[in-house]
């Protein structure tokens, strides 16, 4: 028997079991116990068997136990709002990397002349260059990108892939890019599912945008923070970096400029993110409105018909049929599943929220507000390193909210910047090679070793904790007040 079946099996047998074993207690409904016999066991399959066929048959058991009614079960779960934006824009970035233009906007950012000589303005420049890719496209692309511009960069300087040099700046590509897949909101399947599961929780006005708003500080800190490490704890010998040829990159630029396939994609991206931020500006009225009203997914698509229609040289600047087939279906389809539990576990005819703050409210309200926060956090961070993101983010989220919003003193404000700060914490799944697919590539031949880097990445994961508890959790209760 292999082992997805042993999996399998131990996963049907507990829900079984809670089944029949689940009292409809503390508020929990016979409907709730039904959901909780399929979830409960579904975060163990994700767990240990992926998170492909386990959320097609999650939801498909949970539609034939009548947790949920049939057509809308599988509406959400094909067709939500989030994969109608998540997979034209996942198919834009991929004529934006294939035409080389992500790898030309790089190179053009870390080639400036003033950078010449000076190693700490590199790195700068070299994490500012991978937050702006990451805007467009996925960690794991990123991570690939930019190992292989680290390479050219470091065998030009005179190093080599043993050196701390091209090590530190590993690092940083695996810390920066895995945290901005967390952070940044254009067209992230993991942010969108957690915040529709927030909201799912009793924040009705909780969007994406309001989360980027505390988000972002996390990013700028957690960045800060890494750069430290590098310099404070890692200490790289920098003192062949004078040999870096940034002129001989800029050079190679200007004989081989963008192409207009790329610069077209570019065009298209830029098109989209206007119109994302757009929908936000409350303060340009109905302009604002129009693009809220037809939702992001209107003009990802659009942008994706028209690349379609768009030719270069005689060819289509997107090819449909090759760009779908880059598409991670198996991704699309737990964010469906997740989407479909996010609209279901929070709901009141289930009272699954209300059982938890019976059982865990009173074990919290023991505790100070800060220590219980703190707690919680902790609990992310270390879950997130060893398992999905957003399994560990629905882990925490689902059972810490709604305990923390029947205790007494604490704020809806403050239990939503704690959700912002978790979804941010499970988004830093950087200290394991199993953590996430980034840091699988990162600890490749294409990237560097594992042996002697743990520590770095843990007091990373160990400052940002702090940092949540102290910095980001306060300031951004201050931030969400007029969110609740």
């Amino acid at each position: 028997m292999k082992k997805n079946q042993k999996h399998f099996i131990i996963a049907l047998i507990a829900g079984v079991i809670l089944y029949f074993v689940l009292p409809e207690s503390h508020g929990l409904t016979n409907a709730g116990v039904r959901m909780l016999s399929v979830f409960l066991p579904t975060i163990y399959l994700w767990l240990t068997c992926g998170t492909g066929w386990t959320s097609l048959f999650s939801v498909t058991v949970a539609v034939m136990l009548q947790v949920a009614p049939g057509v809308p079960s599988y509406m959400t779960l094909w067709g939500n709002i989030c994969g109608a934006a998540v997979i034209p824009f996942l198919m834009v970035a991929s004529v934006m990397e294939e035409s080389g233009a992500f790898e030309w906007i790089v190179k053009w950012i870390i080639s400036r002349k003033f950078i010449h000589g000076r190693p700490t303005l590199f790195m700068i420049m070299f994490t500012v260059a991978m937050v702006i890719i990451s805007i467009f496209t996925a960690p794991q692309v990123v991570a690939v990108l930019f190992f292989r511009l680290l390479y050219e960069v470091t065998q030009s300087i005179g190093y080599t892939k043993e050196d701390d040099f091209y090590k530190a700046h590993g690092l940083l590509v695996g810390w920066v890019s895995q945290t901005c897949d967390g952070i940044l909101i254009w067209g992230r399947p993991y942010v969108l599912t957690m915040v529709a599961l927030v909201a799912g929780l009793g924040f009705s006005k909780f969007t994406a945008m309001t989360y980027f708003k505390v988000a972002v500080i996390y990013l700028v800190i957690m960045i800060v923070g890494a750069m430290i490490v590098i310099k404070l704890f890692i200490r790289p010998d920098v003192s062949k970096f004078e040999h870096f040829d940034d002129a001989k990159m800029r050079a190679d630029l200007k004989a081989n400029p963008i192409t207009k396939k790329g610069k077209i994609a570019i065009a298209g991206m830029l098109v989209i993110l206007t119109c994302y931020v757009l929908a936000y500006c409350s303060f340009l009225g109905p302009v604002a409105e129009y693009f809220s009203g037809i939702s992001i997914a209107a003009s990802v698509t659009l942008v994706c018909a028209l690349l379609c229609i768009i030719t270069v040289d005689g060819e289509p600047v997107m090819d449909l049929n090759k760009a779908a087939a880059k598409v991670p279906w198996s991704m699309i389809i737990f964010l469906g599943a997740i989407m479909f539990y996010a609209g279901n576990v929070g709901a009141e005819e289930y009272g699954i929220s209300a059982c938890l703050q019976s059982l865990l409210g009173p074990v919290v309200s023991n505790m100070p507000v800060m220590l219980a926060m703190f707690l919680g956090v902790l609990i992310a961070s270390v879950i997130t390193n060893f398992c999905s993101n957003t399994v560990a983010g629905v882990v925490v989220c689902s059972s810490f909210v709604p305990a923390m919003m029947s205790v007494p003193g604490i704020s809806p404000a403050q239990v939503l910047a704690f959700a912002c700060a978790v979804i941010a914490i499970c988004g830093t799944a950087i200290c394991t090679v199993s953590a996430c697919p980034t840091m699988g590539i990162v600890y490749s031949d294409i990237g560097i070793e594992y042996k002697g880097t743990a520590k770095y990445s843990i007091v990373v994961c160990a400052i940002m904790i702090i940092v949540s508890c102290l910095i980001i959790i306060p300031l951004g209760s201050s931030l969400l007040a007029g969110v609740v």
